[in-house]
């Protein structure tokens, strides 16, 4: 037990060390520059979004990059609420935005991916911007996303954090901080995770390359799925952490919620590659083998106290990279509600339940 805690320990201290901030962009390797920037498609799919469209909208239109060489695309996933009726609203007012109503299905594709498929078939840009109808974008999203392109870059991932609009909104954000800053270190080492789908841009040449969605085998992360095939192209990958594209999310509304988030990560998070897999693997049975540790040898807690340390710091450094302030105090608190969470997702992951996911399940 002793080995697996100064494992992670260890783990830790590694990421803190390799965490680096986005260097500034070379002109010499960047695909696009100033004077010829690419039209970009947004693509949308929302379903039953009519609490958090009009936000997602009004900053996508917000974009500082040029009006004729952007568009947004909605996709209307069957919604029951008034979602159709406030993204036809926008549209009347605003050329750049076009609605579609997703009525079937294409190919192997289900849900979200699905409406990916359906509007990529209708995108006209050379570079598509993906996002979630839950999303409020910076202003200069577009344009930092859009300038991470390298000359051998097929996707590149901002960072998304979450919306602290209350006390397990704030620990649900640092743990997406552990979670981006630690894809970053991974992919900054040559060994890429996975797109995050509410905020990432791919080209479209190497997204249709894929086949599509369409033409993959449907998964509940889609946005893995597609990571993976864009890189089997021989494309490379940058995930970002910083202002310009710092995206912010809602919450989980409950703890269920959560739970079904997370086992669906899962799902994804098990077809990694087997050194990454052994890592997640670490951090799952961390909290039990702490707290086995800590009852065996009570010194043992000087190990434990020294792991959250390191963890704390490595979320502090992720968070500022993005421009996000702090809350030192929800830090401290942090272990305590990382443990339960852990110890319950791993007894609702062996559980027989499928994933709730938008309203479906899978």
């Amino acid at each position: 037990m002793i080995f697996f805690v100064c494992s992670v320990l260890l783990i830790d201290t590694l990421l803190l060390f390799f965490l680096k901030g986005d260097s500034s962009r070379d002109v010499a390797t960047s695909l696009f520059d100033d004077t010829n920037l690419p039209r970009v498609s947004v693509l949308v799919a929302a379903r039953n979004e009519e609490a958090t469209l009009p936000r997602c909208i009004k900053s996508l239109l917000d974009q500082d990059y040029p009006a004729d060489k952007i568009e947004i695309l909605i996709g209307n996933d069957a919604s029951t609420d008034k979602t159709e009726v406030i993204a036809r609203s926008f549209e009347r007012e605003h050329s750049l935005l076009k609605v579609f109503n997703i009525d079937h299905e294409m190919g192997s594709a289900r849900g979200k991916a699905n409406v990916l498929a359906q509007l990529a078939r209708k995108a006209s840009g050379e570079v598509y911007l993906i996002t979630d109808a839950d999303m409020q974008l910076p202003s200069t999203w577009c344009q930092a996303m859009v300038a991470a392109f390298e000359k051998d870059t097929g996707m590149v991932t901002g960072y998304t954090a979450i919306n602290e609009n209350s006390l397990f909104a704030s620990f649900q954000a640092i743990d997406w901080a552990y979670a981006i800053g630690m894809m970053k270190v991974v992919s900054d080492l040559g060994t890429p995770v996975t797109g995050m789908g509410n905020n990432m841009a791919v080209l479209a040449n190497a997204y249709h390359q894929t086949g599509g969605y369409e033409n993959m085998p449907f998964s509940v992360t889609e946005d893995f799925q597609l990571t993976r095939a864009v890189l089997s192209k021989g494309y490379g990958f940058r995930q970002l952490i910083s202002p310009p594209v710092t995206g912010i999310t809602l919450p989980a509304a409950s703890i269920k919620g959560l739970l079904h988030q997370r086992k669906r990560w899962m799902s994804g998070a098990v077809q990694l590659p087997v050194a990454i897999v052994a890592v997640l693997g670490l951090q799952a049975f961390y909290y039990p083998l702490a707290i086995a540790l800590v009852v065996l040898h009570p010194w043992s807690i000087l190990l434990i106290a020294a792991k959250s340390a390191v963890q704390s710091s490595f979320v502090y450094k992720t968070v500022r990279l993005s421009g996000l302030p702090v809350k030192i105090g929800t830090l401290v608190l942090f272990e305590f509600y990382s443990a339960i969470i852990s110890l319950s997702t791993l007894l609702f992951s062996i559980l027989p339940s499928g994933i709730k996911w938008k309203d479906r399940h899978y």
